[in-house]
């Protein structure tokens, strides 16, 4: 894992951090990772002007809950 990820167990079934890049207007942008971090286990981000210079990215790990198997 790295240094942003939040430590969670790696057994099998348990919650697994899936990291997330966003991209867009930097408000907008960091609005949104705001409001991940305050409503699930969140890694600190680091943000990093897009490469054409309109907008910002935006790095971090979400941890996602194990849940119930979809039906199919």
């Amino acid at each position: 894992m790295n240094s942003r990820t939040p430590s969670v167990s790696s057994a099998p079934g348990s919650a697994q951090p899936v990291d997330v890049r966003l991209m867009g207007d930097d408000h907008a942008v960091r609005a949104l990772v705001a409001a991940l971090q305050q409503a699930a286990a969140c890694g600190p981000a680091t943000y990093k002007p897009m490469r054409d210079s309109n907008g910002t990215r935006a790095y971090l790990s979400v941890i996602v809950p194990t849940g119930p198997t979809p039906a199919t």
